[in-house]
C-alpha cells in the first residue's frame, strides 16, 4: 500500500469544459461542469456545480463540496471509474440499481463523460 497519494496535477488556466445535465431519482435537474486535462485526450480532471439547487440551500453546499472532493480525487490521479465503483448503489421500486446518492451520480456522469 502507498503511504503517499499521487502528486496533484496541476491543470493550465485554459482547457476545455463542457456543461453537462444530470436528472436525480427525485426529479431534479443539476447542471455540472466537467474540465478535461489538455494533455489526456477526454480525462476529466475536475467537476464543479454549475446550478440545479437553491441558491444558499444546503443541498447546494454538499453538491459544492461533493465537487471539491471528486476534483481532488481526480486530481491525484483517480479515474471517475474507480470512484464510481466504490460508491453505494440502491434498488429502486421497478427493480433496477441506481447509486444512492448525488455523489454516485456525479461520478457516473464523470464516466459517461469520457470518450
Amino acid at each position: 500500500m502507498k503511504e503517499t497519494p499521487d502528486p496533484r496535477h496541476d491543470l493550465p488556466k485554459r482547457r476545455l469544459t463542457e456543461t453537462r445535465r444530470i436528472v436525480t431519482p427525485e426529479g431534479h435537474t443539476i447542471h455540472l461542469s466537467v474540465g478535461y486535462d489538455p494533455n489526456e485526450d477526454g480525462r476529466p480532471r475536475e467537476v464543479f456545480y454549475s446550478a440545479g439547487f437553491k441558491s444558499g440551500s444546503a443541498l447546494e453546499f454538499q453538491i459544492q463540496d461533493a465537487c471539491v472532493l471528486i476534483s481532488l480525487l481526480l486530481q491525484h490521479g483517480h479515474r471517475p471509474a474507480d470512484i464510481a465503483k466504490s460508491l453505494a448503489r440502491a434498488e429502486r421500486p421497478d427493480g433496477s440499481i441506481a447509486y444512492a446518492s448525488i455523489i454516485g451520480l456525479i461520478a457516473d456522469e464523470l464516466v459517461k463523460a469520457q470518450p
